[in-house]
């Protein structure tokens, strides 16, 4: 009677208002690459003097286990037609020792975005995107600037005028079902509704093919990169 009952539940839908996680892994196909230095921060020798010693790119980052660090993992399609309240907490982007940190984000359309600088020189917030309004400020020490997206896009560059080697990606969705990978690579999308979903990876240098996913329970989705 007892596996009975338990082979009943597992039949049953979810609930209406049952959500689950998505999380699996981004890795490299292929050789780990060698850690390569940010030579041209380097050559700054106000923004060098700002660490102790000169930081790695973060275009590329993968670990031991091939891992890849900075991919932006969303789902891509199957929310159509839904809507989703926008977080009422702000996104921070700051600025320490001539980089941007965090270099990848995600935000909702509407959702504040605040830029801060942290560092004591000079720095200027010039923002990219194709389906919102350009942004462009200056920014002394201290300074922080409100920044909201009007549309998605996946991804919007943010850079640096006054130091071209500083720059960082934002995710904007119309949706909260996005993540950043970690330094292991690993990714998490919480509180996604049961459905059938594409899911796809972003990531500054590499690409991998998009998934589709049927999501009834917590899912598992890896991705295998490869360079663009």
């Amino acid at each position: 009677m007892m596996k009975a009952l338990l082979c009943l539940a597992l039949m049953l839908p979810a609930a209406a208002d049952e959500t689950f996680t998505v999380s699996g892994k981004v890795k490299l196909d292929g050789p780990i690459p060698r850690v390569k230095l940010n030579k041209q921060l380097g050559d700054d020798q106000a923004c060098c003097a700002l660490h102790l010693n000169v930081p790695p790119k973060e275009d590329l980052v993968v670990d031991a286990e091939s891992g890849v660090r900075w991919a932006f993992v969303y789902i891509k399609a199957g929310l159509e037609g839904k809507k989703f309240a926008v977080p009422a907490e702000s996104v921070l982007i700051d600025q320490v020792g001539c980089m941007y940190t965090p270099h990848v984000a995600g935000a909702m359309v509407g959702q504040v975005v605040k830029y801060r600088n942290s560092d004591p020189q000079l720095h200027n917030v010039h923002g990219l995107p194709f389906a919102s309004k350009e942004f462009n400020f200056g920014q002394t020490k201290g300074a922080v600037n409100d920044v909201k997206f009007q549309a998605q896009e996946v991804m919007v560059k943010v850079k640096c005028e006054v130091h071209p080697f500083m720059a960082s990606w934002m995710g904007v969705l119309e949706h909260p079902f996005f993540a950043v990978t970690d330094a292991a690579g690993k990714f998490e999308i919480k509180n996604l509704p049961p459905g059938n979903y594409t899911i796809g990876v972003w990531h500054e240098t590499l690409k991998a093919e998009d998934q589709k996913i049927v999501v009834k329970g917590a899912h598992t989705a890896n991705f295998t990169c490869v360079t663009k």
